[in-house]
Protein backbone atom coordinates (compact mmCIF):
# COMPACT_ATOMS: atom_id res chain seq x y z
CA UNK A 1 0.00 0.00 0.00
CA UNK A 2 0.88 3.75 -1.06
CA UNK A 3 1.10 6.45 0.95
CA UNK A 4 -1.88 8.03 -1.31
CA UNK A 5 -3.91 4.81 -1.09
CA UNK A 6 -3.69 5.09 2.97
CA UNK A 7 -4.55 8.90 2.76
CA UNK A 8 -7.43 7.72 0.44
CA UNK A 9 -8.85 4.92 3.19
CA UNK A 10 -7.84 7.41 5.57
CA UNK A 11 -10.68 9.93 4.30
CA UNK A 12 -13.27 7.39 3.08
CA UNK A 13 -13.48 5.73 6.94
CA UNK A 14 -13.57 9.85 8.46
CA UNK A 15 -16.67 10.02 5.82
CA UNK A 16 -18.08 6.90 7.20
CA UNK A 17 -17.54 7.82 10.85
CA UNK A 18 -18.05 11.34 11.52
CA UNK A 19 -16.53 13.00 14.51
CA UNK A 20 -18.31 14.18 17.31
CA UNK A 21 -18.46 18.06 17.88
CA UNK A 22 -15.74 18.52 20.79
CA UNK A 23 -16.75 20.48 23.57
CA UNK A 24 -14.56 22.93 24.98
CA UNK A 25 -16.29 22.39 28.98
CA UNK A 26 -13.96 19.10 28.98
CA UNK A 27 -10.80 21.02 28.02
CA UNK A 28 -11.52 23.47 30.93
CA UNK A 29 -12.30 21.04 33.56
CA UNK A 30 -8.91 19.24 32.60
CA UNK A 31 -6.93 22.55 32.96
CA UNK A 32 -8.84 23.32 36.23
CA UNK A 33 -7.65 20.04 37.67
CA UNK A 34 -4.17 19.47 36.20
CA UNK A 35 -3.57 23.07 37.36
CA UNK A 36 -4.43 22.25 40.93
CA UNK A 37 -2.38 19.27 41.23
CA UNK A 38 0.24 20.20 39.76
CA UNK A 39 0.01 23.46 42.34
CA UNK A 40 0.10 20.67 45.09
CA UNK A 41 2.77 19.18 43.43
CA UNK A 42 4.80 22.33 43.34
CA UNK A 43 4.43 23.11 47.13
CA UNK A 44 5.47 19.65 48.14
CA UNK A 45 8.76 19.61 46.22
CA UNK A 46 9.66 22.86 47.46
CA UNK A 47 10.90 23.85 51.35
CA UNK A 48 8.21 26.45 52.60
CA UNK A 49 9.20 29.00 55.34
CA UNK A 50 6.92 27.93 58.33
CA UNK A 51 5.18 31.24 58.39
CA UNK A 52 3.48 30.68 54.87
CA UNK A 53 2.33 27.14 55.30
CA UNK A 54 -0.57 28.18 57.42
CA UNK A 55 -1.45 30.34 54.46
CA UNK A 56 -0.87 27.62 51.80
CA UNK A 57 -2.98 25.01 53.30
CA UNK A 58 -5.78 27.55 53.71
CA UNK A 59 -5.72 28.22 50.18
CA UNK A 60 -5.54 24.22 49.08
CA UNK A 61 -8.65 23.61 51.67
CA UNK A 62 -10.13 26.73 49.63
CA UNK A 63 -9.31 25.79 46.64
CA UNK A 64 -9.96 21.81 46.18
CA UNK A 65 -13.79 21.81 46.96
CA UNK A 66 -14.39 24.49 44.26
CA UNK A 67 -11.77 23.17 41.72
CA UNK A 68 -13.52 19.48 41.88
CA UNK A 69 -17.36 20.90 41.55
CA UNK A 70 -16.46 22.63 38.53
CA UNK A 71 -15.06 19.63 37.18
CA UNK A 72 -18.07 17.16 38.32
CA UNK A 73 -20.41 19.63 37.01
CA UNK A 74 -18.84 20.44 33.22
CA UNK A 75 -18.16 16.07 32.91
CA UNK A 76 -21.80 15.55 34.30
CA UNK A 77 -23.81 17.94 32.14
CA UNK A 78 -22.25 16.23 29.00
CA UNK A 79 -23.86 13.25 29.99
CA UNK A 80 -27.37 15.20 31.58
CA UNK A 81 -27.47 17.02 28.02
CA UNK A 82 -27.09 14.02 26.27
CA UNK A 83 -29.85 12.30 27.93
CA UNK A 84 -32.13 15.06 27.62
CA UNK A 85 -31.49 15.23 23.80
CA UNK A 86 -32.19 11.54 23.51
CA UNK A 87 -35.28 11.97 25.59
CA UNK A 88 -36.90 14.58 23.58
CA UNK A 89 -36.44 12.58 20.55
CA UNK A 90 -37.85 9.30 21.76
CA UNK A 91 -40.94 11.94 23.04
CA UNK A 92 -41.23 13.64 19.15
CA UNK A 93 -40.90 10.01 17.71
CA UNK A 94 -44.16 9.09 20.07
CA UNK A 95 -46.13 11.89 18.93
CA UNK A 96 -45.76 11.98 15.01
CA UNK A 97 -46.40 8.04 15.85
CA UNK A 98 -50.27 9.07 17.71
CA UNK A 99 -50.13 11.85 15.11
CA UNK A 100 -50.11 9.53 11.91
CA UNK A 101 -52.64 6.89 13.84
CA UNK A 102 -55.71 9.23 14.88
CA UNK A 103 -58.00 8.82 12.77
CA UNK A 104 -59.03 11.71 10.70
CA UNK A 105 -61.37 14.09 12.09
CA UNK A 106 -64.55 15.62 10.06
CA UNK A 107 -65.83 18.40 9.86
CA UNK A 108 -69.38 17.80 10.81
CA UNK A 109 -67.85 15.33 13.91
CA UNK A 110 -66.25 18.51 15.74
CA UNK A 111 -67.99 19.59 19.15
CA UNK A 112 -69.95 22.80 18.73
CA UNK A 113 -67.68 26.00 19.73
CA UNK A 114 -68.68 27.93 22.94
CA UNK A 115 -69.38 31.39 22.16
CA UNK A 116 -69.86 33.12 25.52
Amino acid sequence: MTFLEYLDRRHERALRHPRRPRDIRQLIGAAFLVGYYLMVYHFSQRSLPAENLDLIRDAMLTLGPPVGLIVGAMFRSDAREEQQTANTGEAFRAVTAVAQNAPPVARGNLPPANED
